[in-house]
């Protein structure tokens, strides 16, 4: 393999990575998330929590609300919407906490190995572990000039 097809494939290697690690970060961001939901959650849930909350409308916009029922009514996918209480809604963003961190350990142990990948080709490179070497038929040659170009004392041209 010469010197550009072990770049290339680093480079591709390393572009994989950086997705990956898109990835992890996206997972970071609603791990947080989450977390932001179950403490506020926690605080609704509490016996001081008050009679009046800022809701939050989305995009940083807030209205003061008044607490009427400790219910909630939870988006459970493809627009369905269920009434949940606050301690079966925590234990569902535990198991999405859960999930989320179990992707990310993989998604770790994707970039892990992709870099092992990496420093192997960058050693091959380097040490000019390369399968053709030279176009010489005899394998116990160990000159690593072409074999049009080489002058070593087993005479392969």
């Amino acid at each position: 393999m010469e010197q550009q097809e072990y770049f290339l494939k680093v480079q591709m290697l390393g572009q994989e990575a950086e997705k990956i690690e898109q990835q992890i970060q996206a997972i970071d961001q609603q791990i947080a998330e989450l977390g932001a939901v179950k403490q506020s959650l926690d605080a609704l849930n509490s016996k001081d929590s008050d009679k009046e909350i800022l809701a939050n409308l989305g995009k940083g916009i807030f209205v003061k609300a008044e607490i009427k029922s400790k219910d909630l009514f939870v988006n459970v996918g493809k627009e369905v919407i269920v009434k949940k209480s606050i301690e079966d809604t925590l234990g569902v963003i535990e198991d999405q906490t859960n999930k989320m961190v179990s992707g990310k350990s993989e998604l770790i142990a994707n970039i892990q190995e992709i870099q092992e990948q990496m420093q192997e080709l960058i050693e091959a490179s380097q040490e000019g572990k390369t399968s053709d070497k030279h176009a010489c038929e005899n394998e116990d040659c160990e000159c690593e000039e072409p074999c049009e170009d080489c002058e070593c004392e087993h005479g392969h041209k």
